[in-house]
């Protein structure tokens, strides 16, 4: 049975600087169900002096499943929004945005690292001493699929011992604070107070209540804002930031996966085929990369011209562990955008092809074997899990050759010992063909075992982007925005492009993974752009 821990809470109190805010006793709440986060409505003024707004600069996390990170813009100068600095580490071969959302506290159970340093640091340790630290991955997932969550719930590490899950987040917005109030104080000819700066945090839409209000809660308690000005901290839906950064869009920051006939690799006019195009996009991407700094449109987007009064569109945000659809309208003159739909989806994510892997491993190698080689490996574990994360992103439809996920020497010698056989004749005893061994110690995927791991999560996303489209309130959609991390995938790009092309236009910003936090610096900013 999992052991229970209690952190200590001392390692989160906030240094004493001009940029701090008081911690929270937040912890004494156990009650998540508060007041609802949305701001009221109130109508756009079309022309606003700057002094009315209270704060001196806007403070967007991005707090994903897969990946986080955090964008912040002067109110002084609103249009330029300032992407967070990059960070060591990384994967070969990978262009990260953001940071992996991982965490790692010490045996003792203090705060050591973030991200990449949290996942690296973990996989060096010795495989015995790694059994006392507590690795936390994609846990935002728990927040969602706990139906009783209280301030009581608690997150298991990978090693099995258990924290309260308030505090694992509080730590994770911690850092985030840390580091993003150190460049803000970098680029700022001024000191700023704490009451000077206002945080958003971006939530899947169809997380409930107390789920919303379970991340308020953590950023009390991380020293993001004092509970007694709680109009300093904003909750913003995932799409709805989406869609806010969405009106900013030029033409040449998309990329259009309008379906026309294709002939011959080509379109019946010659152009370049969707693969193409899209190579093109990425190769821009890597470019515009080298700067940390987006300007975005004062006013609206050429892509926004388009839509006339009236017109409804979809965002559909395809995250690591949640798809959120939601149905927006134009208004005018006020330049708004009305909800016409609740959000709908579900757990849907890019961590579905992941399970789908790991189901895979059981059937090859025995569900005893792999829950074994996690609890008793679990920094080799999390290395086959980064392998694997690495080739999926490089998956895509009717690709030839096969991917190699190279297997730690560690999961090959486990298994031997476990097993007293090879993982090859494993592999061959499984009699699961779409999956070869090669001699230099990798699983061998073929194109088939790739789709096979894809379809499941792919089918529910685009079978409740159809189902969405047929309802009455949401008959007449003209476009679909495609955004969030998994909006990368060549897989689901092409899946949807297959199935609704021909109904609606389908766009993707450019800079994809990074549409919602945009979109949030955004909402901080002006509120009042969604009315619901």
């Amino acid at each position: 049975m999992a052991d229970v821990v209690q952190p200590d809470t001392n390692s989160l109190q906030i240094p004493d600087d001009n940029l701090s805010v008081p911690s929270s006793p937040a912890t004494s709440r156990n009650d998540c169900s508060i007041t609802p986060l949305t701001p009221s409505p109130s109508p756009r003024v079309e022309v606003r002096p700057r002094m009315a707004c209270p704060f001196s600069v806007v403070v967007a996390i991005d707090f994903g499943t897969t990946s986080s990170g955090y964008a912040f813009s002067f109110t002084q100068d609103a249009e330029a929004i300032h992407m967070m600095k990059r960070w060591e580490g990384g994967d070969p071969g990978v262009a990260n945005q953001k940071s992996p959302t991982c965490l790692l506290l010490s045996p003792d159970l203090r705060f050591h690292s973030f991200g990449f340093a949290a996942r690296d640091f973990y996989h060096d340790l010795d495989p015995e001493e790694a059994r006392h630290w507590l690795y936390f991955d994609k846990f935002k997932m728990k927040i969602h699929s706990t139906s009783d969550l209280t301030m009581e719930t608690e997150l298991e590490a990978v090693n099995g011992r258990r924290v309260r899950a308030i505090e694992v987040f509080a730590h994770a917005l911690h850092f985030f604070r840390e580091h993003a109030l150190k460049e803000v104080k970098d680029q700022s000819s001024s000191v700023l107070e704490g009451d000077e700066i206002r945080w958003v945090i971006t939530v899947p839409a169809v997380w409930r209540q107390p789920a919303k209000q379970f991340m308020r809660e953590a950023a009390y308690l991380a020293g993001l804002v004092s509970p007694d000005c709680p109009e300093q901290l904003l909750i913003a839906l995932e799409p709805e930031a989406a869609s806010i950064y969405c009106r900013k869009l030029r033409l040449h920051q998309v990329i259009d996966l309008s379906l026309q006939p294709i002939t011959n690799g080509l379109d019946l006019d010659g152009s370049r085929p969707f693969d193409s195009s899209f190579r093109q996009a990425r190769e821009q991407l890597r470019r515009s990369r080298h700067s940390r700094t987006f300007l975005v449109e004062s006013g609206t987007g050429e892509l926004w011209s388009e839509l006339q009064t009236g017109d409804r569109y979809i965002v559909a945000d395809c995250g690591g562990g949640t798809v959120d659809l939601t149905v927006h309208q134009i208004e005018q003159p006020q330049g708004t955008l009305k909800e016409l739909y609740k959000a709908s989806g579900g757990p849907y994510g890019a961590v579905g092809v992941d399970l789908a892997f790991e189901t895979m491993l059981c059937q090859i190698f025995g569900d005893d074997f792999i829950q074994s080689f996690k609890a008793k490996r679990p920094a080799a574990w999390v290395d086959l899990t980064i392998a694997f994360e690495a080739r999926k992103r490089t998956a895509a439809p009717g690709r030839a050759n096969a991917l190699n996920i190279s297997l730690p020497f560690s999961f090959i010698d486990y298994y031997k010992r476990h097993r007293g056989q090879s993982v090859e004749a494993a592999l061959r005893r499984s009699n699961m063909n779409i999956v070869k061994w090669s001699s230099q110690g990798m699983l061998r995927l073929t194109q088939e075992a790739m789709n096979e791991l894809f379809q499941p999560t792919i089918v529910n996303i685009v079978k409740h982007i159809e189902e969405l489209m047929v309802k009455p309130e949401v008959r007449g959609v003209r476009f679909l925005f495609l955004v969030g991390g998994f909006a990368e995938s060549p897989m689901l790009q092409k899946a949807v492009q297959r199935s609704l092309g021909r109904t609606c236009r389908i766009i993707i910003p450019h800079d994809v993974g990074l549409t919602i936090l945009k979109g949030a610096v955004l909402f901080g900013l002006d509120p009042t752009v969604v009315r619901v």
